[in-house]
């Protein structure tokens, strides 16, 4: 077996260890770690699972330390699913190596694991050669294990164990299921064949007590036969099916004399013991089956000594102490920085994919800011910090004595603006972003505010925490109504609500989308929906495109495409820079770039929806330079950096951008029709941000697609028409059922 990629030796590995109780073994696995693996480029990430024994406090010395070791501590004990998901989510190598506390696998043992994953393998689980635990843990493993994959034929790794080395990308795919049952050792063969298992030593636990118990090894056992496989359930079924049918014939056989009393109670009381056990198990698949639907949060994090997601934080002080030496990551230009001018590009989502190749294009080194390690765009990047954008004093302190810098920029979603307005003051940079942009950008109650003050166009709507206030507030409306967390973007939280009985519902549902916990609830406008793209250079709007807007269908509402020329009436379209000049007036916005939805509604009036004081994502600029000869990327790069802005519009031709995206969730098996869409005349471009054997999601969200292109033509009809030939020959296989189709 070849290796494609290069195996942890070369490109890293990240020991996870996940800990609860163990203050007596961190220290000392630790040091066994270090002593055989630290030759590597290692860190150590060590998860607390909620420790009451000081486990913490000794984690949080070494990590002062060695600027290796990293930690995160849950709010409470999670368990041990979490506890790895956890580490898996964050570890920050290509490869990762799961080492339990309690030092019954030898740290030496470590190199056979490594050279099965150098033959080329994804996964190399490790097999006990000597076990060394009780008895009766043993044989609970043993039929456990037998049961599972002999009875019930589902594919486990032979003699697995939780000491394994799997390649990081693997593992968080497996994370961001979200199964209702996360075992993982069932699912790694689910996603690939290339796993293994090796012998090796095992020793018995010298400090501290087992957390694995009868009870840990039966709920887990249940765990695994109800989520993986319906075997079990079929013979619950079919037991029950037999059970009533031996019930009525005992039945029969006592009333007519053939069964004795005691024998015909002996025999009920079996059958209603066999009865139970069958509804234990029915019940308990319900709740597997829903908790999978659900896709329920696994824990979440009260400290950690790096940057977490903020949806994995119960508070908002999570951060412990961050060492220096740990804030930069995958740095792939070794070239003197301050000979070069850098750009910090806030997010590295798919949205911004085409902002870091114009920047590259343009000469700039780039340096993505993003939390998460597997974001599109950091692959793109010269430099990765793997910081929160909301984080600014962390972004400052991870760049510090930086002198490269020339410019901020946050496109395609409107999270990092906060950051972007204080780090141009910061850094001294030109045109610092106004905090009322900023506000008017991230709140949308303050926008319907700021269109009420200037008198344009505006519709009903009312805002606060939700509660008994705002409900009663939003009763007043005309329904249908849309709920909106007044701080998401992408479309994330938007909720339909048809009538005042399913505002409570509603609010829950948009609430979860909300960081500031606060909603807007909206009359919903009926009329054709459109994108402005503008760009403001010294209080002047200096050029504008508007882009005809379709959606996917409620509840959702997102982007499914993008049209431009939008064909606005011609008196709209002159009055449009008017408009966006008085907004960007009262906001003391002079230069930069301005990203806006509206809604032409059916009383002829163009109301304005949300703004955010930056560029659009997911190939608005590419469409918008292939029909207009704008170039707005790298307008907004030179308003960035105090540059000279340079338009040079022509007559719009027709260009339209289709997303692709799926109407179900699943693996994708195989993509077809790729280098037939690229061949298209029409195909300007075409980016694609999944892969085969890749998870999908249901478009629910702008942050779910799986690509767009780009599509230009002479004409409307024929950029449409190109677009349907897209359509049929574009294909998504999933999970072997078929084409997931893109949105129309």
């Amino acid at each position: 077996m070849n290796r494609s990629t290069p195996g942890p030796v070369e490109s890293g590995l990240t020991v996870v260890v996940p800990c609860f109780n163990e203050v007596d073994n961190v220290e000392p696995s630790y040091r066994e770690i270090v002593a055989e693996l630290g030759n590597l480029p290692l860190e150590l990430l060590y998860v607390d699972d909620g420790s009451t024994d000081g486990t913490l406090d000794v984690i949080r010395a070494l990590a002062h330390t060695d600027p290796r070791v990293r930690y995160l501590s849950f709010t409470r004990n999670f368990g041990f699913e979490a506890a790895f998901s956890a580490g898996y989510r964050y570890a920050g190598k290509p490869w990762l190596l799961h080492m339990d506390a309690d030092q019954q696998f030898p740290a030496s043992e470590v190199e056979k694991l490594i050279m099965a994953a150098e033959a080329g393998n994804d996964a190399v689980f490790g097999v006990r050669t000597n076990r060394q635990d009780p008895l009766l843990r043993r044989w609970g493993t043993a039929a456990f294990h037998f049961v599972g994959r002999r009875v019930l034929r589902i594919e486990i790794p032979p003699g697995a164990t939780a000491f394994r080395l799997v390649r990081t990308e693997l593992a968080r795919k497996i994370v961001d299921l979200r199964l209702g049952t996360p075992y993982f050792l069932a699912t790694v063969p689910r996603l690939t064949s290339r796993y293994t298992t090796v012998q090796v030593a095992h020793r018995a636990r010298e400090r501290g007590e087992s957390k694995v118990g009868f009870g840990f090894l039966s709920s887990h056992a249940i765990e695994l036969f109800v989520g993986f496989t319906r075997r079990l359930t079929t013979m619950a079924s079919t037991t029950a099916v037999l059970t009533a049918g031996l019930s009525v014939l005992a039945g029969i056989a006592a009333a007519t004399g053939l069964l004795g009393l005691t024998a015909a109670s002996t025999l009920t009381f079996v059958m209603f013991s066999v009865l139970l056990t069958v509804l234990a198990l029915s019940v308990r698949y319900l709740v597997v089956v829903g908790a999978g639907q659900a896709r329920p949060r696994q824990f979440y994090i009260r400290e950690a000594n790096f940057p977490v997601d903020e949806d994995d934080r119960l508070y908002a002080s999570a951060m412990a102490e961050i060492h220096p030496g740990e804030r930069q990551a995958g740095v792939k230009n070794t070239e003197d920085t301050a000979a070069v001018r850098s750009l910090v590009i806030l997010g590295g989502a798919d949205g911004s994919v085409s902002t870091y190749h114009r920047a590259r294009e343009l000469g700039f080194r780039t340096i993505c800011v993003d939390v998460r390690a597997s974001a599109p765009a950091v692959a793109l990047a010269d430099e990765f910090v793997q910081v929160s954008v909301r984080a600014p004093e962390q972004i400052a302190a991870a760049l510090e004595g930086r002198d490269d810098i020339a410019g901020v920029l946050c496109p395609a979603s409107d999270v990092g603006l906060p950051a972007l307005a204080w780090l141009t003051r910061h850094w001294n940079l030109p045109d610092p972003l106004p905090e009322a942009a900023v506000a008017a950008s991230v709140d949308k109650s303050v926008f319907r505010e700021l269109c009420d003050r200037l008198r344009l166009p505006t519709y009903r709507s009312v805002g606060g925490k939700p509660g008994p206030d705002l409900a009663l507030a939003a009763q007043q409306l005309r329904f249908p109504t849309l709920v909106k967390p007044v701080d998401s973007s992408g479309s994330r939280g938007v909720v339909s609500c048809a009538s005042p009985g399913g505002l409570t519902t509603a609010f829950s549902d948009s609430l979860a989308f909300s960081p500031s916990g606060k909603l807007v609830v909206e009359e919903h406008l009926d009329g054709s929906h459109y994108t402005i793209e503008a760009l403001a250079v010294d209080g002047r709007i200096v050029f504008h495109a508007v882009t005809r807007r379709t959606l996917t269908p409620p509840p959702f509402f997102v982007t499914a495409s993008h049209l431009l020329p939008a064909g606005l009436p011609p008196a709209l379209d002159r009055a449009l820079p008017v408009m966006l000049a008085a907004l960007c007036a009262e906001l003391g916005y002079r230069t930069g770039p301005l990203t806006l939805d509206a809604v032409l509604g059916r009383d002829g009036k163009f109301y304005l929806i949300e703004m955010g004081a930056r560029m659009g994502g997911n190939g608005l600029a590419e469409a918008i330079e292939h029909s207009t000869g704008v170039d707005l990327i790298a307008a907004g790069i030179a308003a960035a950096t105090g540059g000279e802005v340079v338009l040079s519009p022509r007559d719009p031709r027709p260009t339209l951008i289709h997303i692709l995206a799926s109407d179900r969730g699943g693996r994708i098996v195989r993509i077809e029709g790729v280098d037939e869409v690229r061949a298209m005349p029409a195909v300007h471009n075409l980016e694609l941000f999944a892969e085969e054997d890749s998870y999908v999601k249901p478009y629910e969200q702008a942050g779910y697609k799986m690509g767009y292109a780009v599509l230009s033509a002479p004409t409307v009809p024929d950029v449409l028409a190109a677009e349907d030939e897209l359509r049929g020959t574009l294909k998504f296989l999933l999970d072997e059922q078929g084409a997931a189709v893109p949105l129309p």
